[in-house]
């Protein structure tokens, strides 16, 4: 069996306040392109866990809490909610990437043409180079062919129009057509350093190696969704701009099945480029309408738990009421450990991602 610790830290000043925190864990998740989660009980018979310096030793948005297994630091977030329910202290802890979000951008920042990933790191400097705001974290990665801005309307990022710093992250690896992953490793005997990595075109890879079959390793009935309310072949796209002059794109696949369009409308959209990157992503979630959404599993030769990562394509297989048999490639856009030996993954069909390009 895995032993697992959890470690507290407090945000600022970097001082661990506790190496064994008495945690109950409930649901530990990582997410692709996203912040995961640590959710946890602490029993009542701890006390009121204080640190040496009296304040909580979980203290929301002043504590980063760690999950380390076999000495490896395998998960790292900010602990942004508790409560106590009875005598039980429930906690809350969500990953690092989820800190921009809800903080306004107050500089003054613009290029005629910017690389995404370029643009994402410049927030993260713009988020960490204000006071009380340095988590440490690096972003690396590799850059993208993609490009926002041009001479006449640059990419732009203004205090004046404070957007959301977590929102426009989220957009840039829409656009750019990236994957991010955060990742947390020890860097000496008492010094955890942050990473978030870039991947273009990609994070994770085609799994061949790897079974997930229902009555073997995958113990939930497979949730299966058919609903073509949602379904669409095409989408118009609008952005900014009224009347005849607002900036306007369509995208179409012929797949067989009657027309549908849906509208998707942005008007901060100011390039056609960028809104019919947008509009391709809008189409690629609305023409599936047989998906896997989740998945739940025990450790099993098939896949060991712990043996995929967030990004890769897996094949479920499974024999559904009414559908038979059915074997779907799906991409992992997160998973949780459930259990010492249960794990569920999240999923969305692999062939609604479209890896590169712009």
């Amino acid at each position: 069996m895995t032993v697992w610790r959890y470690i507290a830290q407090r945000a600022l000043t970097g001082e661990f306040v506790h190496w064994e925190v008495p945690l109950a864990r409930d649901e530990l998740t990582w997410a692709l392109s996203g912040a995961g989660a640590l959710r946890g009980t602490i029993a009542p018979d701890v006390g009121a866990l204080r640190a040496p310096d009296g304040r909580l030793v979980l203290d929301e948005w002043g504590t980063l809490l760690y999950a380390e297994a076999d000495g490896q630091i395998r998960w790292g977030g900010i602990v942004v909610r508790s409560g106590f329910n009875g005598p039980a202290w429930e906690v809350e802890a969500a990953g690092f990437t989820t800190y921009p979000h809800g903080l306004p951008y107050l500089g003054d920042w613009a290029s005629p043409s910017v690389d995404p990933a370029e643009a994402f790191r410049h927030i993260w400097s713009h988020v960490q180079g204000s006071p009380d705001g340095n988590l440490g974290v690096v972003v690396d990665g590799t850059a993208t062919p993609a490009r926002l801005g041009t001479t006449d309307e640059p990419y732009a990022l203004n205090w004046w129009e404070a957007p959301d710093c977590g929102g426009e992250l989220d957009t840039l690896a829409q656009e750019g057509r990236f994957d991010y992953a955060e990742e947390h490793a020890w860097s000496g005997p008492s010094t955890i350093a942050h990473r978030i990595r870039i991947g273009y075109p990609r994070i994770g890879r085609r799994r061949e190696d790897l079974a997930f079959v229902q009555g073997d390793n995958v113990t939930s009935v497979v949730a299966v969704d058919r609903d073509g309310g949602e379904y669409a072949n095409g989408i118009h796209g609008l952005g900014a701009g009224e009347g005849r002059a607002a900036v306007a794109t369509d995208v179409v696949e012929r797949d067989g099945r009657l027309r549908r369009i849906s509208v998707y409308a942005d008007k901060s959209v100011t390039s056609k480029d960028r809104l019919t990157t947008l509009a391709r992503g809008e189409l690629a979630i609305r023409r599936n309408v047989l998906e896997v959404a989740s998945v739940d599993l025990i450790n099993h030769p098939n896949a060991p738990i712990g043996s995929w990562q967030v990004g890769d394509d897996v094949l479920i297989q499974a024999e559904l009421p009414w559908l038979g048999e059915v074997a779907l490639w799906e991409r992992i856009t997160g998973w949780s450990l459930i259990g010492e030996d249960r794990a569920r993954l999240l999923l969305r069909r692999s062939d609604a991602f479209t890896y590169g390009g712009i």
